[in-house]
């Protein structure tokens, strides 16, 4: 039982020396004895002692001097002092100095024994409220990353910068090397990383398959893990291998709005000297995992409120108004950098009529095809938009009119596939022309293919 408790025995008394580590080892306790000064000075640099007995006269040191030395060398030993020549002042001197209790020669044993065994049971109370400080200390700091993710969080309106913000907070709360978030894209069924602190995203696997590796046994599962030893456990040895880690020991987590699951956070590489995480980790990974899923709630909410605003409710391409701001744009860019700027409108030829012949509905299937004709065959670049009612616009940055009269007729030729037709007007920016200027000159280009009989396309001239 006592096995883990150190005791040195410093009495010149060789006699004394003998049977004191003779009763103590009989006690369990690991017990060295010496009979200078000087040995015990060398044993006190080699390892730490619960409890030093101590003979106030040695035929080499003063065992006060030899006190205070230890004291300074392992302020955290027991010290018990005895001597054969005892007085008030020589007392108060050893325990002024720093001894646990005064025994004077000769002693009983027994009394020896409950001082050794009270010594060590102060000793481990300091030792206890010692590591319980540093934990509170250490859940201080913890909690004000948790308070400064609550406080900052908020203010993230965009997903990338939220998950590599929490990449790097979950490494300071779990006092770790590396930390990622990846999110479920669930028309592929994959996870996709999009935040990490301590990894290079060039060298890792962007996407995982749902049920596949840990990151998508998680997100299958929807349960935490606290993994000591990726080795000895049987769900992932398979994995193991394949694991890109320093440590044996990790945490992944979902995120997940109730039942639904949309993401998963992983940590690795734990700095601490255990290299092991615990379920203290566990705990306050949760809760900024659960921040982390309300405010990607509030991105993807905040994100459709913009695009109701920029977006057309019907088509699900920009809206008259955002077409006005980003045309007034390109024309400022234009005048600045001196590249070409072109314009496309299109109108559904006899729209009003295929409506009356097939219904709203119908007539509502014709513009969202539409629409989504023109997206496929423009550029990312390009911004296309719904004009008003059967109208729609598309800008083309950086394309002059050659090039947007071959866009135009590729449109205009997918479309029959739709089972409509559409005329289209062509115009490029000229030099200090007005936003109104080049809207009304695709107007007229417009209005010249449709009177010229409809289904092709004209350019303004």
């Amino acid at each position: 039982m006592n096995n883990e408790n150190h005791i040195l025995i410093v009495d010149d008394d060789k006699t004394i020396c003998k049977n004191l580590k003779l009763v103590l080892d009989n006690d369990g306790y690991d017990v060295i004895a010496v009979d200078k000064g000087a040995l015990a000075i060398e044993q006190v640099k080699e390892r730490f002692f619960n409890v030093v007995l101590l003979d106030l006269m040695l035929s080499d040191a003063n065992g006060i001097e030899l006190l205070r030395d230890f004291r300074q060398r392992s302020p955290e030993t027991c010290f018990i002092i005895f001597t054969g020549y005892a007085s008030i002042p020589s007392a108060i001197e050893a325990l002024k100095a720093g001894a646990h209790d005064y025994i004077i020669k000769p002693f009983d044993i027994d009394y020896l024994k409950l001082m050794i065994k009270r010594g060590i049971e102060k000793q481990k109370l300091v030792f206890n409220n010692r590591c319980l400080l540093e934990h509170l200390e250490k859940e201080k700091q913890k909690l004000g990353v948790i308070l400064q993710v609550n406080r900052q969080i908020g203010g993230i309106l965009n997903l990338e910068g939220l998950t590599d913000f929490v990449a790097e907070m979950a490494v300071k709360i779990a006092e770790a090397e590396k930390a990622s978030l990846m999110i479920i894209d669930e028309s592929a069924g994959e996870l996709v990383l999009k935040g990490s602190k301590g990894l290079d995203k060039e060298k890792i696997n962007w996407r995982v398959k749902i049920g596949k590796l840990i990151s998508g046994w998680v997100a299958q599962e929807g349960e935490a893990l606290l993994v000591t030893d990726i080795d000895s456990d049987p769900r992932f040895k398979t994995y193991a291998k394949e694991a890109r880690y320093r440590t044996k020991s990790f945490v992944s987590l979902p995120l997940k709005i109730d039942t639904r699951i949309i993401g998963v956070m992983n940590v690795t590489d734990k700095i601490a000297k255990t290299e092991i995480f615990t379920q203290d980790d566990l705990r306050y990974l949760s809760l900024v995992a659960h921040q982390t899923v309300m405010q990607i709630e509030s991105i993807r909410l905040y994100e459709k409120l913009s695009s109701l605003v920029i977006e057309d409710s019907l088509t699900n391409i920009f809206n008259h108004r955002h077409f006005q701001e980003q045309l007034q744009l390109e024309i400022l860019r234009v005048q600045r950098y001196k590249h070409p700027l072109s314009l496309i409108m299109f109108d559904v030829d006899f729209f009003k009529a295929y409506n009356d012949n097939h219904g709203h509905l119908e007539g509502d299937r014709v513009l969202k095809s539409f629409a989504a004709t023109m997206k496929k065959y423009s550029r990312k670049v390009d911004i296309v938009s719904r004009y008003g009612g059967e109208e729609f616009m598309i800008i083309l940055p950086d394309t002059d009119t050659q090039g947007a009269m071959i866009v135009a007729e590729k449109i205009k030729e997918a479309t029959r596939a739709i089972g409509i037709t559409v005329s289209g007007g062509v115009a490029s920016y000229k030099v200090d022309m007005s936003k109104d200027d080049l809207v009304s000159c695709v107007d007229q280009a417009l209005y010249k293919a449709k009177s010229q009989g409809r289904n092709r396309v004209c350019v303004f001239e």
